[in-house]
């Protein structure tokens, strides 16, 4: 890219660097020179600052400023170069203003339309912040740079979307972030070394940003930016292993890497097999989504995952048509090493988000697996419309065909029930004992089952009798009950990486095992959302049930319903298992909200105002926009549950495409009884929109970043993304001291949690402003936008 071209001439014409750099024989640079740079630092601006004299002091997470200094040669030479003005534009920026880490306190998002409420529209700043639900900070922006002594010069790269805090150590808070990047299927982000420097990658960053810990517990309650309280900030991701277990290496061109390669980015031989190949990566992480940050241990003594980890996943992807490809893996970001392990385990399918809960087991670990099953259809052939690759399929049916219907394999996609992953600690794939320091194995994360839900859909006493998922829950109360089991896929990881034809994506177009005809189960179907013939709605964010004795999730769906789903029965399931894998479990399901109306439920507390008479009880995607509003919940996106001594509540995002402003949300206490009694679901805030005022205007989070066309600003929708309940790392005891020790398990953080009362909880969110490309953003190739977020309740208890 024209950016790094920049920083290239910068760097030849350093002097001082000049010894460290070995260029090849063909005149190549050799990439080596990446992991020479102290810290990761952003080789787009620090190697540019270092050719023009750039001087800084005190670079311990505060910046007084620094001075550009050349000649006119060196000017003559740079501005030959294309990108050059965004570049230099982009310097004098962070000169004058600042942009560090955590200084930007302009909110993205607001409360109501700033043409209604007479909020200002100027670029940079702040609309309506008065937020009639509890109050918002922004803690990091996309687009600010570091000024921390290791990484002076990094980027908050965009959009943010998974977010996870733990203890450093006593004194830091560390919140960790993925991007939601795309590389060169979309827009590029700077690419960073792995492995030591054998291998770089660009597209989805997992960054971190440490806090001091008194300070952060007490930001809520001053005016102080985030800056005040930085004190670090870096890449999470340092080293890459690979579905085989490999260290990720250098990709071997266009043509079959055999050893290190990236599986997310090619077929099972290594050969890249994406519609676009990187401008500068070796490699790319596609669409880091959604993630769930676990502590070992969350559960009680022993219980749960040995090791704390980042859960992470790739989720869709563009495909060449005519190649095989593997497709998209979950990964388990060690927290200690800073290690990025692939997982085969759960399918190549890509997801969503997959969180942990409860084993009640010492010896067993369970996942609640979300995501859309095969999301790698083409989009950009035909803008709207997604292309597949049917010569995948005829290949899966050639193969494993017919289905058990007698019906040929149609594409994947959405065809796909709630699903639970049950792993057992320290085996390897064949079920063989591990060594201790295989991380995968210790976690149980190499050796286990898939299981799905199935409900008896030939009985016509209960439900859902002979409705698949979305179809039941059109007309679904608060309170309705949906009995099934846990039955397993015969799919299982073997070790082996193999393309996409063979994975266990495909398994649920057939009947689940062991419900013939004639056997105890054979009314028994896997509970999709529109059955065995095609995709419907996407199950989207799930998250664990935090309380001690359930073994559950809620799963939330872009259809706009959620609910509870329970595996019943868990401890006496496992432990006459006896260490193997069980045949079933006893599950449940109980509607939280159907698609239904939802407008008399949401209590805005007079605020949520849209232009022309609007308002956010409503959704106002495309369709609202034509139809006068939509009623329902529309592309749930965002969900995790924060849990108050007992009482649990929903923090609910939408990612619909609103053409007035996403909506951010907070549940009343969560209840299933069937007493006729629905939810409330408290307005939050709102960001973003085509149609928005602000966004119309070219508004941009730091100043500068939203894009002109030569015909208006660029607008469009934003999205909230994520949340994570971070009141346990800083909650005291009566005498003022913090209760959690950064040596404690995750027990002990559940534990502070669930004695924080919901309007005195510290949630972050994470808040995606796509359409912000330019600026500082553009200029130093960070992506898109962003903003990470606190947000601290006031609703009624």
């Amino acid at each position: 890219m024209a950016r790094y071209n920049i920083a290239l001439a910068a760097l030849l014409a350093s002097k001082a660097f000049a010894a460290e750099v070995s260029i090849n024989s063909d005149g190549a640079m050799d990439r080596s020179l990446f992991s020479k740079i102290p810290g990761l630092v952003d080789a787009a601006t620090r190697r540019f600052l270092e050719v023009l004299g750039v001087e800084s002091s005190g670079l311990v997470c505060s910046d007084s400023g620094f001075n550009i200094t050349m000649d006119d040669n060196a000017m003559k030479i740079l501005s030959t170069m294309i990108g050059y003005e965004a570049v230099m534009a982009g310097l004098q920026q962070y000169q004058a203003e600042g942009i560090t880490v955590g200084s930007t306190t302009a909110l993205a998002c607001e409360a109501a339309d700033a043409a209604v409420s007479g909020a200002p529209i100027e670029d940079g700043k702040s609309g309506d912040v008065d937020f009639p639900h509890g109050n918002i900070k922004a803690i990091a922006t996309g687009g600010e740079r570091s000024v921390c002594d290791a990484t002076y010069g990094l980027k908050i790269t965009g959009t943010p979307d998974g977010i996870g805090a733990y203890l450093a150590d006593d004194k830091t808070v560390r919140v960790v972030v993925q991007s939601e990047g795309y590389g060169p299927l979309k827009v590029e982000s700077y690419d960073w070394p792995v492995n030591d420097g054998a291998a770089t990658f660009g597209g989805s960053h997992i960054q971190f940003v440490d806090y001091d810990r008194s300070l952060f517990a007490s930001f809520m309650s001053t005016d102080m930016p985030a800056s005040d309280m930085v004190v670090g900030m870096g890449e999470m991701i340092e080293k890459v292993i690979n579905l085989k277990g490999e260290p990720v290496g250098k990709r071997n061109g266009e043509s079959e890497t055999a050893i290190g390669a990236h599986y997310g980015n090619t077929d099972a031989s290594g050969k890249y097999t994406m519609w676009k190949m990187p401008k500068e990566a070796d490699w790319f992480l596609q669409s880091l989504c959604s993630a769930h940050l676990e502590q070992s241990h969350q559960w009680g003594e022993g219980i749960g995952l040995e090791d704390s980890m980042f859960i992470t996943n790739e989720e869709w992807a563009n495909f060449a048509l005519d190649q095989e490809f593997v497709g998209q893996s979950a990964h388990a970001l060690d927290l200690d090493s800073k290690t990025l392990y692939a997982i085969g385990a759960f399918t190549n399918g890509g997801f969503e988000k997959n969180v942990e809960i409860n084993p009640q087991s010492k010896d067993y670990i369970i996942i609640a697996i979300s995501g859309y099953n095969g999301a790698f259809g083409n989009d950009e052939l035909i803008p709207g419309e997604d292309i597949y690759p049917d010569h995948v399929t005829v290949m899966r049916n050639e193969l494993y065909g017919p289905r058990t219907d007698g019906q040929n394999y149609t594409w994947p996609q959405n065809i796909v029930p709630y699903r639970i992953y049950v792993g057992i600690k320290g085996k390897l794939e064949d079920g063989s004992d591990a060594p201790t320091d295989d991380f995968l194995a210790r976690n149980g994360l190499k050796y286990g089952q898939i299981y799905g839900f199935a409900v008896n859909m030939a009985d016509n006493t209960t439900a859902p009798y002979e409705q698949w998922r979305d179809a039941f829950h059109k007309t679904a109360s608060n309170g309705d009950k949906v009995e099934g089991k846990w039955i397993p896929q015969e799919w299982r990881w073997d070790g082996e990486v193999k393309n996409f034809q063979h994975d266990g994506s495909w398994e649920y177009q057939n009947k689940p095992p062991n419900t013939d005809a004639g056997s105890a189960l054979e009314g028994y179907e896997w509970w999709t959302s529109k059955g065995p013939d095609e995709g419907g709605c996407k199950t989207e964010h799930n998250s664990p049930d935090p309380r001690p004795d359930n073994t559950a999730f809620v799963q939330a769906s872009t259809c706009g319903y959620f609910g509870h789903v329970y595996v019943k029965n868990v401890a006496e399931t496992l432990a006459a298992a006896d260490g193997t894998l069980p045949a079933m479990f006893d599950g449940e399901y109980y509607v939280y909200q159907g698609e239904v109306d939802i407008t008399q439920q949401i209590m805005l507390g007079g605020k949520g105002q849209h232009t022309e008479g609007r308002n956010a009880t409503m959704n106002w995607d495309k369709d609202g926009i034509k139809d006068g509003g939509k009623v329902t919940f529309e592309d749930i996106d965002g969900f995790e549950v924060m849990e108050d001594n007992g009482k649990l509540y929903a923090v609910i995002h939408e990612d619909s495409g609103s053409k007035l402003g996403e909506r951010a949300l907070i549940s009343s206490a969560l209840e299933h009884e069937a007493d006729g009694r629905d939810l409330t679901y408290y307005f939050i805030a709102m960001s973003g929109g085509d149609d928005n005022s602000r966004m119309v205007a070219g508004v941009g989070i730091p100043k500068g970043v939203a894009c002109h066309d030569g015909e208006g600003y660029v607008s469009g929708a934003h999205e909230f993304s994520g949340s994570f309940d971070a009141s346990g790392l800083i909650r005291r005891d009566e005498s003022g001291n913090f209760v959690m020790q950064a040596s404690d398990s995750g027990f002990v953080k559940r534990q502070q949690d669930r004695l924080t009362s919901i309007n005195d909880k510290n949630i972050l969110m994470s808040l995606q402003t796509g359409i912000y490309e330019c600026g500082v953003i553009g200029a130093f190739a960070t992506d898109r936008g962003g903003q990470w977020l606190m947000y601290k309740p006031e609703i009624p208890v």
